[in-house]
């Protein structure tokens, strides 16, 4: 695959969990987002010692052929969610939790 086919890594989404927070899907999120990079062509270095505590956002960090990306997970993706609570099907639009890359500012 040549650079210029690569889906930009800021463009890569890994729609990992629910509607709900869990520590343990954003462990998981960041290893996603980093295999998925990894399979559209990038080199990527792992830095997930690189987190920020008290931030439940901030999976921690990667480098990317030279550029560093901070490794984000918050609701980002539409999900149609199924509720039978009143006893009928009824479908709707929810945010789900989803990885994705921000470059990193070099000034900080």
């Amino acid at each position: 695959m040549s650079q210029d086919e690569r889906v930009d890594p800021v463009q890569i989404l890994a729609r990992v969990g629910g509607v709900a927070y869990r520590a343990m899907d954003a462990d998981r999120a960041f290893e996603v987002w980093v295999h998925l990079a990894r399979s559209a062509g990038w080199e990527v270095g792992e830095r997930s010692d690189d987190r920020r505590t008290g931030d439940p956002t901030d999976l921690g960090s990667v480098m990317v052929e030279g550029i560093k990306y901070r490794i984000r997970y918050s609701p980002r993706v539409r999900r149609l969610l199924a509720d039978d609570s009143t006893g009928h099907l009824v479908y709707q639009d929810a945010l789900g939790y989803a990885a994705w890359a921000e470059p990193e500012d070099a000034a900080r």
